[in-house]
């Protein structure tokens, strides 16, 4: 079934109580440099936050952070992450870019 809200939240479909298994996928990257923050994790979120079960963890998602000392509690934005999906980063740029450079602004 998948979520209901896009929020940015971790998620694991496999954690729901439904009636049948969920269908497995294993995320194969091949040569793809796996760097935080790239987008074929929010292609991840989405497939996962779609109902998919993907073995994974959200250390390489946008927002989050691990912690500065051994042994600490690394955190999760979720508001971050999601941000991140709705473009707020594209968003921004564009408005400077409008304010800064409006014939450049005009070519976007």
């Amino acid at each position: 079934k998948g979520k209901e809200e896009i929020d940015g939240a971790d998620y694991h479909v496999e954690d729901e109580e439904n009636d049948k298994r969920p269908f497995k996928c294993i995320l194969d990257v091949g040569l793809q440099t796996t760097a935080a923050g790239h987008r074929m994790w929010g292609a991840l979120k989405g497939a996962v936050d779609g109902g998919l079960h993907i073995p994974h963890t959200n250390k390489k998602f946008p927002g989050f952070k691990a912690s500065d000392e051994k042994g600490g509690e690394a955190e999760y934005d979720a508001d971050a992450h999601k941000e991140k999906i709705f473009g707020g980063q594209v968003k921004d740029y564009m408005e400077m870019l409008a304010e800064e450079d409006p014939t450049k602004y005009e070519a976007h």
